[in-house]
């Protein structure tokens, strides 16, 4: 190895363990928010050893003990997210690609025949787009000046549910946000796109009338197989549009034989475990509609996407019954406190394999 080499070496080791301590920071917060359950050492033995033999090396027990004081549930195979966020989903997905492949003004390019809310303007990198035309600036306007309800949001990764709003438009005014289109277009600068607004089933919306709703599904790519690991429902908190966590979404876990939801739902750290939606609709058993449509969908468009094994959905089925893509995300929130083990009866397969590969934050070789 040359110079050169060893100090390339030395600072994305550097970069790894500051992403590490990071996120250790994060739970080591979030930890002081709801009572612990202390774990054995036993337990603490356990995870060590376990994570020693599959992934080559020990980990902090810091999210076992977490996760296992809000669900209840043990279990060796809980994925710190320091791990994840630092190597596994770099292991597992080609990091070099994400940014075009995640841009939701590309959705109309990668998905064309899949099922999503309606495109009224997009731009992409300063370029205003309807569905497929190029546009002006002054038509990106005209076709905006009166729509009844509209979402706007930024297209590139890393938003969580910032910049989304509910919009309407009379006359090329924003009355909501006391502007203009084209002064509300300068504020979102580039990269965002402007859709209609969703209309969910019915099943759906019973969970929250004024947010989407929807399926956070995990897939997983073995070959040409695709597996899905999990299904979370995600609700929308009263008068609110998304169903974010930051905007206090909250999550349940889904039967996958079934597509019912299973027991309660979890808000954030702070919050009791909740059996009902704000509007009160009791969650469990409730009956997903169109929930295998919905994974078949999943499948689908896994398949069409070969330099991401590891892909979580947003996912949410029309008012006519059929499933729709809300957006894919290459390294999507592991949803363990609602559902368990990230990875379930894969876990030693996944951590095995992403021993042996080169992490793509730094390298630009093939997986």
């Amino acid at each position: 190895m040359s110079a050169k080499e060893k100090i390339k070496s030395l600072l994305n080791e550097r970069e790894i363990k500051q992403i590490e301590s990071n996120y250790e920071k994060t739970i080591l917060h979030s930890m002081q928010l709801c009572p612990m359950k202390p774990l054995s050492k036993g337990q603490e033995a356990d995870i060590k050893a376990y994570f020693k033999k599959h992934f080559g090396r020990e980990v902090p027990t810091y999210w076992h003990q977490y996760l296992y004081s809000r669900n209840g549930v043990y279990s060796e195979k809980y994925i710190p997210a320091s791990i994840y966020n630092s190597e596994i989903i770099y292991r597992l997905n080609k990091f070099q690609f994400r940014h075009a492949y995640v841009d939701k003004g590309f959705y109309d390019t990668l998905f064309p025949d899949i099922n999503r809310p309606k495109t009224i303007i997009k731009n992409v990198n300063g370029y205003y787009y309807d569905d497929h035309n190029a546009l002006t600036l002054e038509e990106a306007i005209e076709r905006c000046s009166n729509l009844n309800e509209a979402i706007i949001k930024p297209t590139l990764e890393g938003t969580w549910g910032q910049g989304v709003k509910l919009i309407r438009t009379e006359n090329g005014m924003v009355p909501s946000l006391n502007c203009s289109i084209q002064d509300m277009f300068k504020e979102y600068k580039r990269s965002f796109i402007i859709q209609e607004r969703f209309q969910q089933h019915e099943g759906m919306s019973k969970l929250n009338p004024t947010s989407l709703n929807t399926l956070r599904v995990m897939s997983y790519r073995r070959g040409n197989e695709v597996v899905i690991l999990y299904a979370v429902i995600r609700i929308g908190r009263m008068n609110q549009v998304i169903d974010n966590e930051t905007a206090g979404g909250i999550k349940a876990d889904v039967d996958l034989a079934t597509g019912k939801i299973k027991g309660v739902a979890f808000g954030n750290a702070k919050e009791k475990l909740m059996p009902t939606t704000d509007v009160g609709t009791v969650l469990d058993g409730y009956q997903i509609p169109c929930f295998h449509k919905v994974l078949d969908l999943v499948k689908d468009m896994q398949l069409r996407m070969p330099y991401f094994n590891l892909i979580g959905w947003d996912m949410s089925v029309d008012a006519n019954g059929n499933p729709a893509m809300i957006e894919w995300n290459r390294a999507a929130e592991l949803s363990q406190v609602a559902h368990g083990p990230a990875f379930g009866e894969y876990t030693e397969e996944i951590l095995s394999i992403v021993k042996n590969r080169v992490n793509t934050r730094f390298e630009g070789s093939p997986l």
